[in-house]
């Protein structure tokens, strides 16, 4: 009773008091809080303020700080800068293309604009573009200011008109190649990335009567040189390739019949040591190996065997972008073999289908010294290929929308096992927390809260 006679009587003070409030309003003289007015002028100090916020500059050092930490990004607030970089000279820009300019993961590049966005600084449109303001900060340090060569993209080579007639010819014989294998990693690269590694070659002094090894050729550049030789009027002195796949080696024969360049065709998993016949009797190198470190290990040790053992021999090596923690490791091999780099160029390759790391791959120039020697000398028992490595591990991953972390993978010893073998099942699965889709990895050294 006693709350409903107050909540009653209150209902009717409140109305007197209103009624109050509007009878002083008619009445000159009378001094009163109009309401609506103080209402009226707040929304005009916060739309001030909202202004002067627009008009200040946005502090992009700050902002690059706060993404880096909310992706927890290895490559810190230079990550970041780097993806801004990309779309202030590209916009508007896909985000597998920010991820070949910034040699990121498109997971990682996704994430990183999601946060981005969060601040005002990308557009909520797609493709990725900046924001008027953001726009306006970037261009005050020049960053719009694009000095790459628009006739080779960056790339230090153009494929020159003449040689249109076997980019034809290439694309027929890319057409009927076997189908790429992904349990060996196999990813087929473009037409043009194939001449552009030839002519790079060419340019390199590393083809006219060279003796020429390709360790993995499921990228038929074999047929490319063989061809390419063709129509110069030039020949390696020898040219060989070793896979493991016959069905590679049985296309590439049949490409190369009439080409006037024998083309040695050499059945081998690499995991073994080369034959004596395949040791120390070439000056030149390719491979594309696995995507993994392990990988290209074990293919650049293959590689340095094949090779004559003297300084100055090449090896034309072509491995994608990686996280900071395994490009290390991968520079770390390549000064273990005693090799010196010559060029690394970014995107030299372009592959079929864009994938996670954006479709490309860097392409390193290396040349011997006389300290070069094999890492792997005997037989290969370890894991080589990523879905090799991916068996024996797990790794954390963060939810984008809340946070959250899982562990993904098998179990490791003394591990419990997770809820989920791959990500995408937990892609399927959502967020258990907030139903979210979109994952970030982690490092593999991170663990769950309470680990």
């Amino acid at each position: 009773m006693a709350s409903t006679a107050n909540r009653t009587f209150g209902d009717a003070a409140s109305c007197r008091r209103s009624s109050v409030y509007l009878l002083a309003g008619s009445m000159t003289g009378m001094m009163w809080q109009d309401t609506a007015g103080r209402r009226g002028a707040d929304l005009a100090a916060a739309a001030s303020e909202q202004a002067s916020t627009v008009d200040r500059p946005m502090d992009i050092a700050a902002i690059a700080a706060e993404v880096a930490a909310a992706v927890g990004l290895a490559e810190g607030e230079s990550g970041v800068r780097d993806v801004l970089l990309a779309v202030a000279r590209s916009e508007p820009v896909a985000t597998s293309q920010i991820g070949r300019a910034a040699e990121l993961p498109v997971p990682i590049v996704t994430a990183v604009c999601n946060e981005l966005r969060k601040r005002g600084v990308i557009d909520r449109t797609r493709p990725v573009r900046l924001t008027a303001q953001a726009r306006a900060a970037l261009a005050a340090d020049g960053s719009r200011l694009d000095p790459e060569c628009p006739c080779c993209g960056g790339l230090g080579l153009r494929v020159p008109d003449e040689l249109a007639v076997l980019g034809e010819e290439l694309e027929a014989a890319a057409a009927g190649a076997p189908q790429a294998r992904m349990e060996l990693d196999q990813t087929h690269c473009t037409v043009p990335a194939k001449i552009r590694r030839v002519l790079k070659l060419h340019q390199a002094g590393a083809l006219a009567g060279r003796r020429i090894v390709l360790l993995g050729d499921d990228d038929l550049i074999a047929i490319a040189i063989a061809r390419f030789a063709a129509t110069r009027g030039i020949a390696p002195a020898r040219l060989t390739v070793i896979d493991t796949d016959p069905a590679v080696l049985g296309w590439i024969g049949t490409q190369v019949e009439g080409a006037g360049i024998d083309v040695e065709l050499a059945e081998h998993d690499l995991r073994s040591p080369l034959p004596a016949s395949l040791t120390g009797g070439f000056d030149v190198a390719c491979t594309d190996p696995p995507y993994t470190v392990p990988g290209a290990r074990l293919f650049l040790s293959r590689a340095v065997s094949a090779l004559a053992a003297r300084p100055g021999q090449h090896v034309f090596f072509s491995f994608g972008a990686r996280r900071p923690a395994e490009s290390l490791e991968t520079q770390r091999l390549i000064a273990g073999l005693g090799l010196v780099v010559r060029s690394v160029t970014a995107g030299f390759n372009s592959y079929l289908g864009a994938g996670i790391l954006a479709g490309t791959s860097n392409l390193y120039h290396l040349r011997t010294t006389a300290e070069t020697a094999p890492l792997v000398d005997g037989e290969y028992l370890g894991p080589l290929y990523t879905a090799d490595t991916r068996a024996a591990q797990n790794r954390p991953y963060r939810c984008v929308s809340c946070g959250s972390v899982y562990l993904v993978g098998r179990a490791g010893p003394g591990e419990r096992a997770p809820d989920w073998r791959q990500i995408k099942d937990l892609q399927a699965a959502g967020c258990p927390a907030c139903a979210g889709t979109t994952f970030l990895p982690m490092p593999r050294r991170a663990r769950l809260p309470g680990q």
